[in-house]
């Protein structure tokens, strides 16, 4: 039984974003009860190998939900639940009867989940909520490289997969604060939302500095290099020292000598050539296998670039136990991804396979009767105060870089009072303000030189003060400063100890760096964004946001756990882990294929025709018409410029037939689009039916965060800056009701509120003032 048994929930979603989210927390042990049509989910074909990890481990009943009887046997699981999650456009749940506002009148404990395409409301509210479209607007396809110009499509469905941890997120924490109030809430996010949480990690905007530029620009090499045998691998140069290290490694240290070892700082033009161009070719003078050893002696960060299900046979993914055997039911015996946080020892139980249509129909009154946490019958005591959804939760975070401090910012968000515990010299990511600010929000911070005796004091009451501690460190590197598990446990049994090391706190790996995007690219993601036949790309979103929100899924579980037992717990997410989750929709089968892979086409223009840029003749736009509907929709919107009824063709007859003839569908389709501009191509496909965007072309963050509509969103926040002039960056990423929202604060200057801290921990004046003169504190 997992950490999460015995909490129910009922999901009515269809997509991935809502599949991805309850999939998750049945893989923690929470009972999720699949609700579909008598005749299923229609998307169960199309996403049949994504279903099959994200609905494993649910029970499966099917209601006619339009008809009395239907609509009763769901009011009846809904009364008995904790939780209902429901998606798509909307208005639709208003429709059934299944918006918050009905059901809080009847269930004012039930937590209501809503997760839509782009928002309740704004401008996007209308437009259908498929990925390609969402990514088309949000700015992705302006801003993931590729092998042409941009927009290229996005090779793999973040905003889908941040929309599902987001719901997840939103959820534990309305549990969380249901369980000191009884108020049943209403939590909403979007797959909008999902995509913006990747991308914030690069995205910020000030009156100042210069749009931030990319590795290669700065004094960071990040970017995958063709060997000699004509296999990729790849480098990331931002550990200390790092990137000296590889110069000295190739031979250029000459013309990089006495230069600041910032990350931020920018290289001269002479230097950025050295880069671009000298690198590789010293590069293509040895196989990939002699390159790793000699990096990996130099201690500097470096990976092969494999393809999808290759990285399942890696010693340390043996290790971690990430893949397991699953017997689908659609697709027979196939290795699948497994669930990624692990709590105490790391075991967990094997899920059972996604269930069919109505599996459990016969199990449905016992399934009713199944007790939740709450009560959603029952009505709050007293009016709920006007808190946060983690008022009182209090975070000890003295990792680094990116990927674990985003977990913890991700709970300032929620209101958690979150402590950033930082080197005198600071995190080395402060160099780089984007990430940096983003991955530091809403905390508060403290500079302490942590390998002195005397500090360690400093870290034993914060661990004492904490309900949760958070760090990255190398294995055995929090030991040696007092501040491991069992160091933080013996001064707070209770705990709650988050650790997200690169590749796990043991295995054959363990002491290896780890650093985004290099594990996208050991898992797969670089390929699959690269297009078919290409030679690999980073991700436009990567692993290092999506471990931050892994840790804030598990940290939450966690929480919860101490909450219901009074116990702590032991908690590990590794980067390795985090990233093979985003090739969770790929699994493999027993002859050895990457069921799921490979699906984006060489020029990176979609999926297939249906789902695809089409270029314009001053432009582009992004379709979608899959459906039959929208195909025949497509047919009449184009016919008087294509000359020809495309429904009409037996060629494009169904589904089938139009997959086997998908490269003459999408030349003819390309044909009559170049023949008029965006605007008049989007009022033939909108006019009929079809849902069609103009991409972004560029990046977007300067001016979505710039838009008076996202600051009112509260998705983006603009700060006053001393320096900075005025900082804009990501913030409110869920909305929540009857609960405040965190003013967004920017991320904190070293050592900004030491003495504050000092003196909530216990320490007096003349203590403090003896650590700043002993240089223990900053």
């Amino acid at each position: 039984m997992g950490p999460l048994a015995g909490l129910k929930i009922i999901d009515f979603t269809r997509g991935t974003a809502g599949a991805f989210a309850t999939g998750m927390l049945a893989d923690y042990g929470a009972t999720v009860i699949r609700v579909e049509p008598l005749e299923g989910d229609p998307w169960r074909d199309e996403l049949k190998v994504a279903y099959s990890v994200y609905n494993r481990g649910k029970y499966g009943v099917s209601l006619d939900v339009h008809s009395g009887a239907g609509r009763a046997r769901l009011q009846e699981l809904l009364s008995g639940a904790d939780v209902l999650v429901v998606s798509g456009r909307p208005e639709l749940p208003s429709s059934l009867g299944l918006d918050f506002e009905t059901l809080h009148q009847q269930l004012p404990g039930l937590i209501v989940a809503s997760i839509t395409g782009f928002g309740l409301d704004g401008p996007y509210a209308h437009v259908p909520g498929y990925e390609s479209l969402v990514q088309s607007l949000v700015g992705t396809f302006g801003e993931q490289r590729g092998h042409r110009d941009t927009p290229n499509y996005e090779g793999w469905p973040f905003a889908g997969v941040g929309a599902g941890y987001l719901t997840a997120i939103a959820v534990l924490a309305a549990v969380h604060r249901r369980a000191e109030d009884s108020v049943g809430r209403q939590v909403e996010t979007s797959l909008y939302d999902g995509a913006l949480a990747y991308l914030s990690m690069l995205w910020s905007d000030d009156d100042v500095d210069a749009p931030f530029g990319s590795a290669g620009a700065r004094r960071l090499v990040s970017r995958a290099f063709l060997a000699e045998d004509g296999e990729y691998f790849e480098i990331h140069t931002g550990a200390v020292g790092a990137f000296d290290r590889l110069m000295e490694v190739v031979g250029l240290t000459e013309h990089f000598q006495g230069e600041d070892d910032n990350v931020g700082s920018w290289l001269t033009d002479a230097q950025r050539e050295i880069i671009e161009f000298r690198l590789p070719e010293i590069f293509e003078t040895k196989t990939r296998k002699a390159w790793l050893d000699v990096l990996e002696k130099a201690d500097i960060c470096a990976m092969p670039e494999l393809y999808p299900t290759q990285v399942f046979d890696e010693p340390q993914v043996k290790h971690n136990k990430m893949v397991v055997e699953i017997d689908d039911p659609v697709l027979g015996m196939v290795e699948q991804v497994a669930p990624a946080a692990r709590f105490g020892d790391g075991t967990y139980d094997t899920p059972a396979p996604a269930p069919t249509v109505g599996q459990h129909n016969d199990r449905l009154d016992q399934l009713i009767d199944q007790q939740p946490w709450h009560d959603p019958r029952r009505s709050p005591p007293a009016v709920a105060a006007d808190v946060p959804l983690l008022a009182g939760v209090k975070v000890l975070d003295y990792g680094a870089f990116y990927a674990g401090p985003y977990a913890s910012r991700l709970l300032a968000d929620l209101g958690a009072d979150v402590i950033k515990l930082e080197p005198l010299r600071g995190d080395q990511l402060r160099g780089l303000k984007p990430p940096f600010g983003s991955a530091q929000a809403g905390k508060r911070a403290i500079a302490v030189d942590l390998k002195k005796t005397t500090a360690q004091e400093i870290g034993q009451a914060l661990g004492a003060w904490a309900d949760v501690v958070q760090h990255n460190m190398r294995p055995g590197a929090a030991e040696r400063i007092g501040l491991g598990y069992e160091d933080i446990k013996a001064v707070n049994p209770e705990v709650v100890y988050a650790y997200s090391p690169g590749w796990g706190s043991t295995g054959p790996d363990r002491l290896r760096q780890s650093f985004a995007p290099l594990v996208s690219g050991y898992v797969g993601i670089n390929f699959e964004v690269a297009g078919r036949y290409n030679q690999p790309m980073f991700p436009a979103g990567n692993e290092d946001p999506g471990n931050g929100l892994l840790g804030a899924v598990g940290i939450l579980i966690g929480l919860l756990q101490k909450q219901r037992t009074g116990r702590g717990t032991y908690l590990e997410h590794p980067q390795l882990n985090a990233a093979m989750v985003h090739a969770g929709h790929i699994v493999r089968t027993a002859d050895g294929e990457a069921v799921g892979a490979g699906r984006l086409d060489p020029l990176a223009y979609g999926l297939d025709a249906l789902d695809r840029l089409y270029e314009t003749d001053d432009g582009w736009i992004c379709l979608y018409a899959r459906r039959e509907d929208q195909f025949a929709a497509l047919s009449t919107a184009i016919a008087p410029i294509a000359g020809v009824v495309l429904a009409a063709q037996v060629e494009y007859a169904d589904a089938a037939a139009r997959a086997e003839n998908d490269d003459l569908l999408a030349s003819v389709i390309s044909d009559a689009l170049t023949k008029v501009s965006t605007a008049e191509a989007l009022r033939l496909l909108g006019g009929a039916g079809v849902p069609a965007v103009e991409p972004k072309q560029q990046r977007n963050d300067r001016d979505f965060l710039r838009d008076p509509e996202n600051q009112r969103t509260g998705r983006a926040a603009v700060i006053p800056h001393a320096v900075r002039g005025h900082v804009g960056e990501l913030d409110k990423l869920v909305r929540v009701s009857d609960a405040r929202v965190p003013e967004h604060r920017l991320a904190p200057e070293l050592g900004e509120h030491t003495d504050e801290i000092l003196r909530l921990i216990g320490f007096d004046e003349s203590r403090i003032s003896a650590l700043r003169a002993e240089g223990v504190v900053g």
